[in-house]
């Protein structure tokens, strides 16, 4: 499901006036608690490097992104999400992500829409800009490194989903789904999935790893606990695609 442009039609004026600039390392985002270990924080500390860049890749990297957003928005940021128009709201809601925070753009590549200038107020306006690879590629590498320069000095957080083009990246995301759990033989319905996250900094020695419920029963980012399902035979290797008989 997508959200119409028209109704998250938000003033970017008045957000740029609240948003001071903010030097890239002088404070960080907030994360969510159980993506805290992987960035090597504790939970509750804030552990997002403003300025920095992630990209997110995987079966899973929508997903990944997407909670990526939800503790900044919940501590006050502003986040807009351009060029996924099928982002699940409902989804990034029940993730934690807080929707009047949040501005979607579902085509900033239409016929009448100038995709730099939509980019160009999108981060003078929010703190966390979330990118398809479409969008980030659609615009010259020129005016792509010019967006990105002023989102770092404004101490946002730049998050890509999918090949990054020319954008220098800090962070990179790897979310594989190893397993949905919920369904049986013949019954039963998805419940959670099983998603192995995979971080790799520029400035680490070795790559950081984490098993995540993406999303659990209820919709929500947990962490892994390993416990069998009731009915723990959908892994990636046990589906079969439907035949038609008649």
């Amino acid at each position: 499901m997508s959200l119409p442009v028209a109704r998250r039609t938000v003033d970017l004026s008045a957000l740029r006036a609240g948003i001071p600039a903010v030097m890239a390392h002088e404070r960080l985002l907030p994360l969510h608690p159980v993506l805290a270990p992987l960035f090597g924080v504790s939970p509750g500390d804030p552990g997002l490097v403003r300025g920095h860049t992630v990209v997110c890749s995987g079966s899973a990297a929508m997903s990944c992104a997407l909670a990526l957003m939800a503790a900044p928005t919940q501590a006050g940021s502003w986040a807009g999400v351009v060029g996924l128009p099928a982002v699940g709201v409902s989804a990034a809601a029940e993730l934690g992500v807080v929707l009047s925070r949040t501005i979607f753009v579902a085509n900033a590549s239409a016929e009448s829409t100038d995709p730099a200038a939509v980019l160009s107020a999108l981060v003078d306006g929010v703190e966390v800009l979330l990118l398809s690879r479409r969008v980030a590629t659609g615009v010259s590498a020129g005016v792509m490194r010019k967006l990105h320069s002023r989102l770092q000095n404004r101490g946002g957080v730049l998050v890509l989903v999918g090949d990054p083009g020319s954008v220098d990246v800090d962070l990179r995301l790897e979310a594989t789904t190893r397993a949905w759990h919920g369904v049986g033989a013949g019954n039963g319905h998805l419940q959670r999935r099983h998603v192995a996250i995979e971080l790799d900094a520029r400035r680490r020695g070795r790559p950081a790893h984490a098993d995540v419920w993406l999303p659990d029963q209820r919709g929500e980012l947990s962490a892994y606990d390993g416990a069998p399902d009731q009915h723990d035979d959908a892994s990636l290797d046990n589906v079969r695609p439907l035949r038609r008989t008649g």
